[in-house]
Formats: C-alpha cells, structure tokens, sequence
C-alpha cells in the first residue's frame, strides 16, 4: 500500500466524538435548566393570576395578609397579600 489513503484515523473519529458528546451534554444541560425555569415561571404567573382575580373578587381564602407599619414612614401602612409563590405589596395611609 501507498501512503496515500484518504480517509480519517480511528483517532480522530474518537476524538471527534468526545467533542460531539461534550457538546450534546452541555446542550441537554441548558435544556434541562430551560425547563426548569419555564415551569417555575409557569407556576409564577398561575399565583399571580389567582392572586389577583382573588383580590378583585374580594374573596380572600387561600390568601396570606400580613400588615406591618414601615418605620420610616409612620403614616404608611405596608399590606403583603401572598398566595403561593406570588406576593403583591399595597402602601395605605
């Protein structure tokens, strides 16, 4: 045989796709972490939506209120309505 054969060695094939498979894991991580935080947003925008409708239909079950005064601003009252993961602040005199 002459030394001219054309084609790839088994070395480059393998090192090839080490670098092919380095690439598809990080990839599948980003994914991963992308659906992770779409379903966390999902969920967000769900407690939001309830939160709110609950707040203009005045019907307050299922919905945490703390009240605290600000201390700064003594006049201020801070009103934290909360259910799940959303949290909605109202400032009243």
């Amino acid at each position: 045989m002459s030394g001219t054969c054309k084609g790839f060695t088994l070395i480059e094939v393998l090192i090839a796709l080490v670098i092919l498979a380095a690439g598809f894991g990080v990839l599948f991580e980003l994914l991963a972490v992308a659906r992770e935080d779409y379903q966390r947003s999902k969920r967000l925008y769900e407690d939001i939506t309830t939160l709110s409708n609950r707040i203009l239909e005045n019907r307050m079950e299922g919905v945490a209120v703390k009240e605290r005064e600000l201390k700064d601003y003594p006049n201020i009252r801070e009103v934290e309505l909360s259910y799940g993961s959303a949290v909605i602040y109202i400032y009243r005199r």
